[in-house]
């Protein structure tokens, strides 16, 4: 009998135990959160056969580049390619047009980043995926620009340390860092990388080897870096947090600076002219796991994240809505007063005027 009541015993400890943690994740991923929606301007939607799932904003032209497809259709399975686009932010009204002058057979866009040359020769940089993800290797492609806003292929890149990339920062004209979103699986692993404990390894790309640099990124979704290229910014989507890496520009080799911690799960990061973040975030992960499953809304969410030289920050969320403005935002990116908002599956740009 008292073997019974030992193990009932414990029995109620792991369920307590079990029924915290599982509070504590939903806590963290904004469940019990109550949204209030606001924006200090307005927003106009602009319709889009695909999602912008990331973007990039060449400040000195004035172009947009979006990393472009219907992946709410390949969620469904169906067998679809992606490209990028180019909006021309001086020119209205907004129209979007294809950068790419030619593409490969096979192009799942996702992160994208475009390196300037000290000589001004622009080049894009976007992630494509295979369509057996797992057993097909993981792809760079770079295209460089011909003419202003038009682009043609020039290079495809792949590694095994480009084990599941996210998102990337090019740092040169074949250098680039990539954030991979995961490499934990199953089990204990996975449950701890949800907790923002343990993880995923940010890659150096040299020009011609890969070498993990980071081997605890807490889920790499997004990264950027500053405008003299001397800092890294990576979005921890389950840490909730962004970590902060100064790079030597010679070896690629980063020392962490901050970790800054922010009331949301971040994803894509823009570095803003006056060098200040804006960072895309998912305010209720519960609810951008049922926008997957079921398409219904999912909130989006925008902060300003200015970092000081110590290591804090100073965090404004600028704009917040419950879904139906423009749902599972994964990108803001800001030009002059211009705030854009992409998704990652609604077929839609959210064009925003800040007062």
């Amino acid at each position: 009998m008292r073997i019974v009541k030992t193990v009932f015993k414990l029995l109620g400890v792991l369920l307590l135990v079990g029924v915290i943690g599982t509070l504590y994740i939903l806590n963290r991923g904004g469940v019990f959160r109550e949204l209030k929606p606001h924006f200090a301007g307005r927003c106009d939607a602009l319709p889009l056969d695909g999602s912008a799932e990331d973007i990039t904003v060449d400040r000195e032209r004035g172009f947009a580049y979006i990393s472009y497809m219907d992946r709410a259709a390949l969620i469904r399975g169906e067998a679809v390619q992606g490209t990028i686009m180019r909006i021309d932010l001086n020119r209205m009204p907004l129209v979007p047009e294809d950068a790419l002058l030619d593409r490969p057979a096979h192009l799942r866009t996702h992160g994208l980043s475009l390196y300037i040359s000290p000589e001004g020769q622009r080049s894009l940089f976007v992630i494509n995926h295979p369509v057996h993800r797992g057993t097909e290797p993981e792809l760079v492609e770079v295209f460089d620009e011909v003419a202003p806003g038009q682009f043609r292929h020039r290079k495809t890149f792949r590694s095994p340390l480009f084990n599941s990339p996210n998102d990337l920062a090019a740092v040169g004209p074949r250098q680039f860092y990539i954030a991979n979103d995961k490499v934990l699986k199953g089990g204990l692993a996975a449950g701890l990388q949800q907790l923002g404990i343990g993880g995923s390894p940010l890659t150096w790309f040299d020009g011609e080897e890969a070498r993990v640099v980071v081997d605890d990124i807490a889920s790499g979704g997004g990264i950027n870096v500053s405008a003299g290229g001397g800092t890294l910014y990576v979005a921890e989507t389950s840490g909730q947090r962004i970590r902060v890496l100064q790079r030597d520009p010679a070896s690629g080799a980063v020392t962490e600076l901050a970790r800054i911690a922010v009331p949301t799960s971040p994803d894509n990061i823009d570095v803003a002219a006056d060098s200040s973040l804006t960072v895309a975030g998912h305010a209720n992960t519960m609810k951008l796991i049922m926008h997957f499953i079921k398409g219904t809304p999912a909130p989006s969410q925008i902060l300003r994240v200015i970092p000081d030289n110590d290591g804090k920050a100073a965090i404004d969320e600028i704009y917040l809505n419950a879904g139906d403005g423009i749902s599972a935002s994964s990108v803001g990116v800001t030009y002059g007063n211009k705030l854009l908002i992409g998704s990652i599956t609604d077929k839609k740009l959210l064009v925003c005027e800040q007062d």
